[in-house]
């Protein structure tokens, strides 16, 4: 009888912002408490980072023990005492399970704290510490990493998200968890290799929406490669993450090889390379807030949304989430039918839930942050149409099947304008954060939303039009005019005439 594998798995991811002012804490974090994955049995059937490892745990017949999956919104660095409770936990629990023959992590590749640049590498240390040299690692991270090459050195398998937006979730720690499992039986020998150029931004931030762009020619030459050599196990393509001021910070390519061969470090530097050359390629244009509105003034209502997309303000890169200055050009516009939201404002919406539906209210909305990015709060007079606890089940590709939450929320309408306020930062990510407020997406004219790129995945098809709209939020689009001091000098696009 062939006796069971067992294996660690935990995930802890937060995308830190260098220059946001709100640290990041322990009340941040949803899925933290020990015991989460194993009490959601909903997780092994969803589309998730969690349920890729459940689903190739049975497959593989492994004893897993899989303690806790960690996630929060990306915002400031983590505190000490967050990143110490959380990593503490996770060591906690691998001592627990005393020896165990592979680890998967899941984790996101840009996260820090007050007291280190690179947590991935930290938390990569401390595994090491316990289950020693030989015991595989795996990674399952997110394709926005700032890998390190800390990181390179401690573990044995990385892989990350091929999708942006990130829906292959569930593939990818799928994809981690068969790497690991033919190291554990001996089948390889695994070793990662990485690559990075004088780069703080390119491979178009990653995007794979449609069918060109840099992103998916790299990803169909990283294909082509692992099919013509079977001892190149995997190729990750990491578009890095430009706000987080770290020495490693920005675009790399990662190899997982079948063993010690210099051939592995080449197919990294030459898709590297191939990056270096479409740097500056940029798939979408943003607009100022003011073009922004006259264009929706002016375009004729058709089938679905025209959805203003307020970028710079998006909670999914860091930033805030309460910024007013679209907020407030759009209720001076009073365009017929418009939504805009969700807009982080936990006063707000609690003063909203408190008076309840039918009632008539006056309240300032927004600018409760950091002003300089978010504008000042906005003056909202209107009838509290609908009130919700904020829970939601994910319908959409992202996260399928998972719930999500916007807190303790509601819709307030002024005039034509309905303003969306929540006390938890959310993306906008699902059509079903719209459909619990009694919302249908596809039927309204106007959508302001603080979006990135993963609200893409289920609101793009239902749009007749995105609008990129740059409203001076903490995402800019111009890196310069944050102070970097800690990123590799000289880099693009920070520095002039940056050569290889």
């Amino acid at each position: 009888m062939e006796v069971k594998l067992k294996v660690f798995a935990c995930g802890i991811s937060h995308e830190s912002h260098s220059f946001s002012k709100r640290y990041t804490t322990m009340e941040d974090f949803c899925g933290a408490e020990v015991g989460y994955v194993s009490s959601n049995p909903h997780l092994v059937s969803s589309r998730s980072t969690e349920g890729g490892i459940l689903v190739a745990a049975r497959e593989k017949s492994w004893e897993l023990i899989f303690p806790f999956c960690a996630r929060a919104t990306p915002k400031g660095p983590l505190t000490s005492e967050t990143f110490e409770r959380l990593s503490g936990q996770l060591i906690d629990e691998l001592r627990k399970a005393g020896h165990v023959d592979g680890v998967l992590l899941a984790l996101h590749g840009a996260m820090f704290s007050e007291a280190y640049p690179d947590c991935e590498g930290e938390i990569l240390e401390r595994v090491r510490g316990v289950v020693g040299q030989t015991v595989p690692i795996a990674l399952a991270l997110d394709l926005h990493t700032n890998f390190t090459d800390r990181m390179a050195r401690l573990a044995d398998i990385t892989t990350s998200f091929r999708t942006t937006p990130h829906i292959d979730q569930w593939e990818t720690t799928y994809r981690a968890a068969g790497l690991l499992d033919d190291a554990m039986h001996g089948r390889t020998r695994p070793k990662v290799y990485v690559s990075r150029l004088p780069m703080l931004a390119g491979f178009d931030m990653g995007r794979t929406v449609g069918s060109g762009g840099p992103m998916n020619e790299l990803l169909g030459k990283a294909r082509e490669i692992e099919a013509m050599d079977d001892d190149v196990l995997d190729v990750a393509l990491n578009a890095g993450y430009y706000y987080g001021d770290v020495f490693e910070a920005g675009p790399s390519v990662t190899v997982t090889g079948n063993g010690d061969d210099d051939r592995f470090q080449a197919v990294a530097d030459s898709l590297m390379r191939a990056g270096w050359e479409s740097r500056d390629y940029v798939s979408i244009e943003h607009v100022s807030v003011t073009d922004a509105v006259e264009h929706a003034q002016c375009a004729p209502r058709g089938s679905g949304p025209l959805i203003l997309v307020d970028y710079t303000d998006g909670p999914a890169g860091g930033a805030d989430g309460d910024g007013t200055r679209l907020l407030s050009a759009l209720l001076e516009a009073n365009l017929a039918d418009t939504v805009v939201g969700p807009i982080f404002d936990p006063q707000a919406a609690s003063l909203a839930v408190s008076a309840g539906v039918g009632k008539q209210i006056e309240l300032e909305v927004g600018g409760r942050g950091d002003q300089t990015y978010s504008g000042a709060p906005v003056r909202v007079s209107g009838v509290v149409r609908s009130i919700s606890d904020g829970n939601y089940v994910r319908k959409g590709p992202y996260s399928t099947g998972t719930v999500g939450s916007l807190g303790e929320s509601a819709l307030i309408q002024d005039n034509n304008v309905s303003v969306l306020v929540v006390s938890k930062r959310m993306q906008p990510e699902d059509q079903e954060q719209y459909r619990i407020f009694g919302i249908e997406p596809k039927k309204i004219n106007i959508l302001a939303c603080k979006g990135i790129n993963h609200f893409r995945a289920d609101f793009e098809p239902i749009a007749r039009e995105l609008v990129f709209v740059d409203t001076g939020g903490l995402v800019a689009v111009d890196f310069k005019k944050f102070p970097f001091k800690n990123v590799r000098r000289p880099i693009w696009p920070l520095d002039p005439d940056v050569t290889i």
